[in-house]
């Protein structure tokens, strides 16, 4: 299935199905991308998006209002206490609104911040207790993993609280888009991963191994997601894993180990 992005305020942001798409917050000025287009390109501009281009109003233009000019007015008519360089209230008044603008910034972002984080954590919640015990031996891949980057001089404390269970991620609100989510990232104690059962059962065996490697990674590594961009694709740290159904064993092996060579060197 064909996945779509597009810039908002400066990010990318993504990736939709066709359907998720038309549901976005669209102009027909904004930049989208998918694979197949060298560059971010208009969305009025992709003839396959034209339903949606002509789904968007066009923009409104609204007369700028006629400039009062008064002829008569010259630098003699100014009172004279306007032409000193006296200081002025409004200067004041100008610095104090400026404060108040920062201050007020400053609580949207904190407010913000900790909307977000409420909401992580709602999920977080969710996503525990949707969790369930499983005959599949994940224990398998994290050995293996373990091993894998030890040949790489990689050798990270192995924590005693392991979790990697299956979560049904796909019955979650904000969740329906997620193949797995890990949550020991920058916590040496813990590797927490959970992963969608219906993704597990429907993905290949190179495609198993690109999710599991990626979550580990995460935990034990603390590497990031990459960015959406055709140069990271086929990378293990990129996310949109949906585009892997092509990849053979030999893709992840070379994958994986240009991860851990980069990450041995960068130690």
């Amino acid at each position: 299935m064909k996945k779509y992005f597009y810039i908002f305020e400066g990010n990318k942001i993504g990736p939709f199905s066709f359907e998720e798409l038309k549901n976005q917050n669209l102009t027909r000025e904004t930049k989208v991308w998918f694979y197949g287009l060298d560059n971010w390109t208009t969305l009025s501009e992709v003839d396959e998006l034209k339903s949606i281009t002509n789904s968007i109003p066009p923009l409104l233009k609204v007369a700028k209002p006629k400039e009062i000019q008064n002829n008569n007015n010259t630098k003699n008519d100014i009172p004279e206490r306007v032409i000193e360089n006296k200081p002025s209230k409004n200067k004041g008044n100008l610095k104090r609104g400026i404060i108040v603008t920062i201050i007020s910034i400053i609580i949207l972002l904190l407010g913000y911040f900790l909307y977000n984080k409420q909401q992580d954590n709602k999920l977080y919640q969710e996503i525990a207790a949707s969790a369930y015990e499983t005959d599949e031996d994940f224990n398998f891949y994290v050995d293996k993993y373990y091993r894998d980057i030890g040949n790489y001089g990689i050798i990270p404390k192995k924590p005693k609280n392991i979790i990697i269970k299956f979560a049904k991620l796909d019955q979650l609100d904000n969740a329906t888009h997620i193949h797995g989510i890990s949550y020991g990232a920058n916590n040496d104690d813990k590797i927490e991963i959970y992963i969608n059962p219906s993704t597990w059962n429907k993905f290949n065996k190179p495609m198993r191994y690109f999710l599991i490697y990626h979550e580990l990674s995460h935990d034990i590594l603390n590497v990031d997601d990459l960015e959406y961009s055709i140069e990271n694709e086929g990378k293990l740290m990129y996310p949109a894993l949906a585009s892997y159904e092509s990849k053979t064993m030999d893709d992840f092996i070379e994958s994986s180990h240009a991860l851990f060579e980069e990450v041995a060197v960068n130690k």
